[in-house]
């Protein structure tokens, strides 16, 4: 009984967990309850800063997920979980938590970013070619965001498979100027270098699965991994580790298989398919099976340019998908100075926003939710104002912005007035999630 005493005592001396240096009884071998989680902590203060600035967020406690708002709302685990850091491009208050499997949530950390800077390159977006256009006078009201940042059509150059060709012709496509996104395999994209310069040149790097197979894992390039949502996983973290990538935002299902829709809508923010066409502002397009273009073997510089015409004319998003690049062998071989060549005429017509699948994506579905937002409207003696409220979709990245205009009214957000852009628009940041106008 007296032994048994001073274990108990120990014990509780102890808070249930071994005492070192005893020589007893081992405790250490009963179930340890989970602790508190400790409070997310933020790489930067809260405070004003005069450049985009990325903010990272850790905890102490070993084995969490962070989840995270920006729109100042108290984050659950149904918010954004946190898998890199969040770019902070516009003024937001920043609030997260830590859970643990068969633990509590955390306490709430919440930090204020206010930045104060005037330079549109924050923005991420090109300036369409105009100016002087005035500031809305009217009365208040009439908003609508422009299609494509103010261009009349977007085209986004994808390269699948990461063949050697397109890593011998990588100096020619850097030289155009554009940021393109190229969808690598991971067992199969030669540890190249390339690919790390890419990234840092600006050019997405993709998901295209570890080793290529079909959903119920035949055709593949390699040994499959079991199931299709470990041949996601595993490509993504090849190409965090190898190539320091912190966030990998799209895929490209191998053969455009359908089956690969559901774990790639849990894990990207968008699907590029196989199927032809094209896509035009707020369509119903699924964002897990976009269409593209898919040259032909030898097509040239003048067929490209057809269709970019057309999504020209149409005010639509033309995606094409090379795979090889000539003189080098593959499955369908277009000439590098073909892709080049119609890179060129794209550009040169003034009005075309050529960018990453990530980039032209992000807008096109945030568009679609401030389109759907809900308004709520209220009348005062001395004022009108409207207050617009909208939900982003799953995996949507950090730091975006659409461009918008309305009839009249002053727009605000967290505080600050937002600056008229004689381009002819206002930026607004997507990641507040509301925006007030009044008069």
């Amino acid at each position: 009984m007296k032994a048994q005493r001073i274990l108990v005592l120990g014990m509780l001396a102890c808070g249930l967990s071994a005492c070192g240096g005893s020589r007893g009884t081992s405790i250490s071998e009963s179930p340890t309850p989970i602790a508190e989680v400790a409070k997310p902590i933020f790489g930067l203060a809260s405070g004003t800063y005069y450049s985009a600035e990325n903010v990272t967020i850790s905890t102490s406690t070993p084995g969490t997920t962070i989840y995270y708002t920006t729109d100042g709302r108290t984050p659950t685990t149904s918010s954004r979980m946190y898998n890199g850091p969040v770019s902070v491009t516009a003024s937001i208050q920043l609030r997260a938590i830590a859970t643990v499997e068969g633990g509590s949530n955390s306490l709430v950390t919440t930090a204020t970013y206010i930045i104060n800077s005037g330079d549109a390159s924050l923005r991420g977006l090109p300036f369409p070619p105009r100016s002087g256009v005035p500031r809305p006078a009217g009365r208040l009201g009439g908003l609508k965001v422009l299609d494509w940042a103010g261009f009349n059509a977007a085209v986004t150059y994808t390269f699948d498979d990461s063949l050697e060709s397109q890593i011998s012709s990588y100096p020619q496509l850097q030289a155009t100027g554009v940021r393109m996104t190229f969808y690598l395999i991971g067992y199969g994209d030669h540890n190249s270098p390339i690919w790390a310069q890419a990234a840092q040149d600006g050019h997405e790097i993709g998901n295209h699965t570890q080793h290529h197979c079909l959903a119920n894992g035949d055709l593949c390039g390699g040994n499959w991994a079991g199931s299709n949502e470990l041949e996601y996983d595993q490509c993504t973290n090849h190409i965090k580790q190898q190539y320091g990538v912190e966030t990998v935002w799209t895929t490209a299902a191998p053969f455009g298989d359908p089956r690969y829709e559901a774990p790639a809508s849990t894990r990207f923010l968008l699907n590029r398919g196989v199927w032809q066409g094209q896509i035009a502002p707020n369509d119903t397009t699924n964002p897990y099976d976009l269409p593209v273009h898919d040259p032909g073997a030898g097509e040239s510089s003048s067929t490209l340019d057809s269709f970019i015409d057309l999504a020209h004319a149409s005010n639509k998003w033309q995606i094409f998908m090379f795979h090889s690049l000539l003189p080098g062998q593959g499955y369908h071989p277009v000439a590098v100075a073909d892709v080049t060549a119609s890179i060129d005429h794209a550009k040169s017509m003034g009005d075309v926003w050529i960018d990453t699948m990530v980039n032209v994506g992000a807008y096109w579905l945030g568009q679609q939710a401030i389109t759907n937002a809900t308004s709520e409207e209220y009348s005062g003696q001395y004022f009108d104002e409207t207050v617009v409220s909208w939900t982003l979709p799953a995996h949507f990245p950090t730091g975006k912005f659409v461009r918008l205009t309305v009839t009249g009214g002053t727009l605000e957000q967290n505080g600050h007035v937002l600056p008229w852009n004689e381009a002819g628009f206002y930026e607004v940041a997507l990641d507040p999630g509301s925006l007030r106008i009044y008069q």
